[in-house]
């Protein structure tokens, strides 16, 4: 996140920042101001909505929502690499531009193709804006490059410098994209992929269902065994479904003990029986501390699925399939159903 508030403004927010935070009993610490910092800037609808049911009394304080929220909303994985990618982005565009000039070619239409990165840059905001600007300047350098001999070789080494930037917001991309605990997918990238695959479906006939799983008694077991135990346990969770789900299946921790997978072109019957291959396996497993060798006892998920419908946004789907986990949890837990609705 940018702050640009001035000292008035900043302290401004922080004398209310600091009595909501005492009235509802969160303790303060540099990862909770920034949270409620940023609930009253109001720049992210979502995290206003998820922090105001806090306020309101609908949901207590959870240290562990706290942190998900934090790295969802407000840290920005990887900025001081994205702002270096930026900067040698901006130096090429300027070189290339010179190299053009000085070979006193007429090259409008490329010349066009640089001012639009240069201005697409200028509105980048995350990774995926500055990649497409990459993507495209190294495109059109090449072959551009191909095209005019005696400029050839300077256009060459500015776009195999391009082609290294382009591996480097590769990585960061990942970094930015993955869970620190279970190593997989995070919720910024499952609500990135959600959209697309939404996007393409009516495009490709694509076939889209979406799975939400959720620990049972997860917070029985924190308070009985302690969080890094159940930081184990939920490592243990996602390499299950890591195992189980393949191919182009996107499988992310959604927040706190709770994951979600999508799935493309897979039949009502393979969503059902996959789902239930992992709940199985899961209330088979006999997990025990690895310090003690004492029985952790019944660890157990519930599932809810349900698959997209013409004309469905990440929110409606989403909001069937929170429906089908609820039902699930309502029924008993440790059970798989499909939205009935």
């Amino acid at each position: 996140m940018d702050y640009q508030q001035d000292a008035a403004q900043a302290q401004e927010i922080a004398r209310l920042v600091f009595p909501l935070m005492t009235r509802l009993q969160i303790p303060v610490n540099p990862l909770n101001y920034a949270l409620w910092y940023e609930y009253q800037l109001g720049r992210s609808e979502e995290l206003v909505a998820e922090l105001g049911r806090i306020e309101s009394g609908d949901i207590a304080y959870d240290p562990e929502q706290a942190k998900d929220l934090f790295l969802r909303y407000v840290a920005i994985p990887g900025v001081e690499a994205l702002e270096k990618i930026e900067t040698e982005v901006r130096r090429l565009l300027a070189d290339i531009v010179q190299i053009v000039i000085d070979a006193g070619l007429d090259l409008t239409k490329y010349s066009a193709v640089l001012k639009s990165c240069s201005s697409r840059l200028k509105s980048a905001d995350d990774i995926r804006d500055i990649r497409k600007v990459v993507s495209t300047l190294l495109s059109d350098t090449r072959n551009m490059s191909d095209s005019n001999r005696h400029v050839a070789g300077a256009l060459r080494e500015r776009a195999a410098e391009i082609d290294t930037l382009r591996a480097e917001l590769d990585r960061v991309r990942k970094e930015a994209v993955r869970d620190p605990l279970t190593g997989l997918s995070n919720r910024r990238a499952f609500d990135e992929r959600l959209a697309d695959s939404l996007d393409q479906t009516l495009q490709e006939l694509k076939r889209i269902c979406l799975l939400m799983i959720d620990v049972d008694h997860f917070k029985d077991i924190n308070d009985r065994h302690g969080h890094q135990i159940g930081d184990r346990i939920l490592q243990y969770i996602a390499s299950v479904l890591t195992k189980n789900f393949k191919g182009k299946d996107l499988v992310a921790r959604y927040g706190g003990d709770e994951f979600a997978v999508i799935m493309e072109n897979a039949p009502s019957a393979g969503v059902y029986n996959i789902a239930e291959t992992v709940r199985r396996l899961i209330d088979e497993s006999s997990l025990k501390r690895t310090d003690t060798g004492e029985p952790l006892g019944d660890v157990t998920v519930s599932i809810g699925y349900e698959c997209a419908r013409p004309g469905d946004t990440p929110e409606k789907l989403l909001d069937r399939a929170d429906r089908a986990l609820y039902q699930a949890k309502l029924g008993g837990r440790n059970r798989v159903l499909p939205n009935k609705g």
